[in-house]
């Protein structure tokens, strides 16, 4: 697991320099090797203290990344509507436009 803390950072320092988005690049290889990390640490601990082959287990960490991956999608869509110059949010309109834009 420690490999790919140290590997991530490099496939994304690779991926920066091919695609002339150095800072880019490292920071996601950064962020990649530390959260991948940072996840099997806590899917560890959880199946050390409920086991391996138990409901409990297999609930909590459903539970865990499912949270995680709404807090990811969420962070990046407003990350997104913000660099397109999109007020995150729901803004409803007559015509379904999640954007509240009107034809």
């Amino acid at each position: 697991m420690l490999g790919v803390l140290v590997l991530a950072p490099l496939a994304g320092l690779v991926w920066g320099i091919a695609n002339k988005r150095l800072p880019f690049g490292l920071a996601v290889g950064v962020l990649a090797g530390v959260g991948n990390y940072a996840l099997w640490t806590t899917y560890n601990a959880i199946t050390q203290k409920l086991g391996l082959d138990t409901v409990a287990n297999l609930l909590v960490n459903l539970g865990l990344f499912v949270a995680i991956g709404i807090v990811g999608g969420v962070g990046v869509g407003i990350y997104t509507a913000r660099k397109q110059g999109v007020q995150p949010g729901i803004q409803g309109g007559d015509n379904g436009d999640v954007a509240g834009n009107r034809n």
